[in-house]
C-alpha cells in the first residue's frame, strides 16, 4: 500500500466507525432522569449567603410525560434536610436535559450516562451554583 492508499483506508475506516457509533446513539433509549442523584452543589458567587453543600436530588415522574418532580435536599451532619420542597421541571424531548424555573432563577441539568450536571442561574443571569452528581445505586 502506498501512503495515499493507507490514508484513504484509514479515512474510510473512521467514517464507518463514526456511522456505527451514530446509529448506536440514535437507537439508544433516552436518558432517564428518574432516581436519586448525590454529589456536590458548589457556590460560584462569593461572598454570598450561599454555602457549598452535599446535595441529594430525588427525581420522580409526574402525570405529564415531559415533567418530573425534583426534590432537592442537602446533607447536614449526616442527615438529609429539605430545601424548600419539590419543584416541577421540564424534561427535553430527548430526555437528556432538565429545566426547572422557580421564581428566583433557572436550574438547568444535563444527564450524561450516570451523571447529572448542572447549574442554578438567578433571574438576573448570575450563575449561582455549579452542580455535579452521580446516580445513586
Amino acid at each position: 500500500m502506498t501512503c495515499g492508499t493507507t490514508t484513504i483506508a484509514i479515512a474510510v475506516a473512521c467514517l464507518v466507525a463514526h456511522g456505527a457509533f451514530a446509529q448506536e446513539q440514535a437507537n439508544a433509549p433516552p436518558p432517564n432522569p428518574v432516581g436519586v442523584w448525590r454529589g456536590t452543589s458548589l457556590c460560584t458567587v462569593r461572598p454570598s449567603p450561599c454555602n457549598d453543600e452535599v446535595a441529594v436530588y430525588r427525581i420522580t415522574r409526574m402525570n405529564v410525560s415531559d415533567s418530573v418532580s425534583f426534590d432537592a435536599r442537602k446533607v447536614v451532619n449526616g442527615q438529609e434536610e429539605e430545601m424548600g420542597g419539590p419543584m416541577a421541571c421540564h424534561v427535553s424531548a430527548k430526555g437528556a436535559q432538565l429545566t426547572c424555573t422557580p421564581s428566583y432563577g433557572v436550574w438547568r441539568f444535563t444527564i450524561r450516562g450516570d451523571s447529572l450536571v448542572g447549574s442554578l442561574s438567578l433571574t438576573n443571569g448570575t450563575k449561582y451554583r455549579d452542580i455535579r452528581t452521580a446516580r445513586s445505586r
